[in-house]
């Protein structure tokens, strides 16, 4: 009976409180957990997602750096052959002794057929390999400015600067160099020992320093002088990728500090 009373009195009227109270705190504790635990998955996605992009984006920004590499490396290889045959063809003695500089021989086989064979002296041989040595780099720097005239519209330029020989062709012609559509340089080597053999001093002009290596020594300064600006920076190359990438990188790291409150929040409730 006393206990019926005290169950009935103010005693059990707060206890009753209490309780309920209790179960609605539990209740609400236990929903949070939940949304806790909903969010901590959504911010472990959102950190896998940051892992992925700052892989994607290192592994981008490699790569970029191998290109650049590989780029200024030929870059230097090219200017530096062009320079080398450039300067040696500037300077160069074309007049040769005439005495047995070009010798024909002919032979006949066993069918009949006769094959003529052309040989040098070797002073003119010499200076055959000069100007096709300048004619090699020549032509293999315009196909590396060609090759990548999309990298950038100064390289793009540069590959029109080279391949600007049209307006001399005539005159690179009438010394055995045929002009290409792109700029880059055929040579009729015979018509070449012809030239060299019989008109040194024309020679000279068209393909010494008021010629040919002079033009070719002004490209290269120029192309030098452009280098550090050549191949674009990362965040030009691939700007909208990497700000985008900036972006997830923030919202990933807002979510983990948005659950660390969360968590804390929880720590207090108990």
């Amino acid at each position: 009976m006393a206990i019926n009373s005290i169950g009935n009195g103010a005693f059990g009227n707060n206890f009753l409180f209490n309780t309920a109270t209790n179960n609605k705190k539990q209740d609400s504790i236990s929903q949070l957990w939940s949304q806790y635990g909903s969010y901590q998955n959504n911010a472990n996605e959102a950190l896998s997602g940051l892992t992925e992009i700052g892989t994607n984006v290192r592994s981008l920004l490699s790569s970029y750096d191998d290109a650049k590499s590989a780029f200024n490396s030929e870059l230097s290889e090219n200017m530096d052959a062009l320079s080398k045959s450039a300067a040696k063809v500037k300077e160069y003695n074309f007049s040769v002794s005439k005495d047995d500089a070009i010798t024909k021989t002919d032979s006949t086989d066993e069918n009949g057929k006769v094959t003529t064979t052309t040989t040098y002296s070797k002073e003119l041989q010499g200076a055959l390999d000069a100007v096709k040595d300048l004619v090699n780099d020549y032509n293999s720097s315009i196909k590396f400015f060609n090759d990548n005239g999309e990298v950038s519209k100064r390289v793009e330029n540069l590959a029109k600067s080279f391949g600007d020989t049209t307006y001399r062709a005539s005159l690179y012609e009438s010394v055995g160099l045929t002009t290409k559509s792109d700029g880059s340089f055929e040579i009729d080597e015979e018509k070449l020992a012809n030239a060299i053999v019989n008109d040194p001093d024309k020679v000279s002009r068209i393909l010494g320093k008021d010629g040919l290596a002079g033009k070719a020594e002004s490209h290269v300064s120029f192309a030098n002088s452009q280098k550090d600006n050549l191949f674009p920076s990362a965040e030009k190359m691939f700007g909208n990728q990497l700000k985008n990438a900036a972006i997830y990188t923030g919202s990933a790291f807002r979510n983990m500090s948005a659950l660390n409150n969360t968590g804390n929040l929880i720590n207090m409730m108990f």
